[in-house]
């Protein structure tokens, strides 16, 4: 899905990176609410297969499966009985004993994969939580077309699951808080390993990540 076509306003929340020379990127805080537009080309092909991320090292460490919960098996029976599909690359990179190992977060979040979808509080959708910061101050959710036809990632403060959810209240609910953040799973997956690789790289003194040299002269330009 194209940010144009979604109901949401677009922007990505994300970590600084001003010490790799990205001055639109300046470090506010535990993360950022960056302009969408400003966004440089992904530098690897997104088909599906993640060999651009199977090539990368597993990790023991800052993983985000390493805390994970929720199950994949649940979601896929509750999707089912609601007859609304789930993108290849959701299951793929979900259903895999090996991708989650391979992306870190240096701000610890964690996968928490909701047990069934929920309405959208805008749009005509469907919310899937798959992502969690570990202080719970932002969450990353897949959103699906009512139909299942299309998708999205989004990002918002707020949290959203189908158990916890009571009778509306405007009042606790922020929908104008959800942001688009990407066109689809994988090329969310894609830019949140990146960008995440060249802090450890920076942070650790270690070389740059695959594609990262290419991905900051776009973006700095």
């Amino acid at each position: 899905m194209k940010s144009e076509e979604s109901p949401f306003p677009s922007s990505w929340w994300g970590i600084g990176l001003a010490s790799a020379g990205v001055d639109t990127r300046p470090d506010v805080g535990t993360y950022g609410r960056y302009t969408f537009s400003d966004l440089p080309a992904l530098p690897f092909e997104l088909n599906g297969s993640y060999d651009w991320l199977r090539r990368q090292v597993q990790h023991d460490e800052w993983a985000i499966n390493a805390d994970g919960e929720g199950d994949l098996s649940a979601l896929l029976t509750a999707c089912a009985a609601a007859g609304l599909p789930l993108p290849a690359d959701f299951v793929t990179f979900l259903q895999s004993p090996e991708l989650p190992g391979r992306v870190r977060s240096s701000t610890a979040c964690f996968l928490d994969l909701a047990g069934a979808p929920m309405p959208s509080p805008t749009g005509k959708g469907w919310l899937i939580r798959f992502l969690a910061d570990q202080q719970g101050c932002l969450y990353w959710y897949l959103y699906l077309t009512e139909d299942g036809a299309d998708h999205a990632v989004l990002s918002t403060m707020e949290f959203y699951d189908p158990q916890d959810r009571g009778p509306s209240d405007p009042e606790t609910e922020a929908p104008n808080d959800i942001r688009f953040c990407a066109e689809s799973f994988e090329a969310f997956i894609c830019r949140y390993w990146l960008e995440n690789e060249i802090f450890f790289a920076d942070v650790d003194g270690t070389p740059l990540p695959e594609g990262a040299a290419e991905y900051l002269e776009r973006y700095r330009k």
